[in-house]
């Protein structure tokens, strides 16, 4: 009963966003000279698709009482298991590449493999990044691991300079991938 609440007041908070943008779209369109008949059939059209978003909303509402929902969302709810890439950069002119934009590209390569949905659903950060041994280590969630390690291969270009990522283990723990690259275990 609360998640079909919960999308129902998701559902209403869209609609009057959605209204509030368009007052905002036709007093600027008015400020421009626009025809406002023109507008008023637009408005029309709008309100046709809000009764749409109203019979998606019941849908949902109903969708969620029965027994394969709650299982889905229960499913959703699990915490995602960690694993921890390492990996090596191996640069055009041997020189170290900056941490921030190695995710920036990693990221992006992912967005471009697996679409936005896979980044926000894995995770993904880099953890830590060595220069001087161009090694670092990449977290993800276990079921985006295999797609993570796939778009490395696509990062071809951080900044102008090209890049190779190499994946070199997958591990369970952040320990584990800190013993492959050769830190510490704990710092002093």
């Amino acid at each position: 009963m609360a998640s079909t609440s919960l999308v129902l007041l998701i559902t209403q908070l869209l609609v009057m966003a959605v209204l509030v943008i368009m007052l905002y779209i036709v007093l600027r369109l008015r400020e421009l000279g626009y025809n406002m008949e023109e507008l008023r059939e637009q408005l029309k059209l709008l309100q046709t698709s809000q009764k749409k978003i109203r019979q998606i909303e019941k849908a949902l509402s109903l969708a969620l009482e029965s027994k394969e929902a709650e299982k889905l969302i229960e499913l959703l709810r699990r915490k995602r298991r960690r694993r921890y890439i390492v990996f090596q950069v191996i640069t055009e002119d041997g020189k170290p590449v900056n941490p921030n934009e190695l995710e920036k590209a990693i990221v992006r390569s992912v967005t471009r493999l697996a679409g936005d949905l896979t980044v926000a659903k894995g995770r993904i950060r880099l953890v830590y990044y060595h220069p001087d041994k161009m090694l670092g280590i990449l977290a993800a969630t276990h079921d985006t691991k295999y797609l993570v390690i796939a778009s490395m291969a696509l990062a071809r270009r951080i900044g102008e300079r090209r890049v190779l990522l190499i994946p070199l283990k997958t591990t369970g723990t952040i320990k584990r991938a800190k013993k492959v690259i050769g830190l510490p275990l704990r710092e002093q």
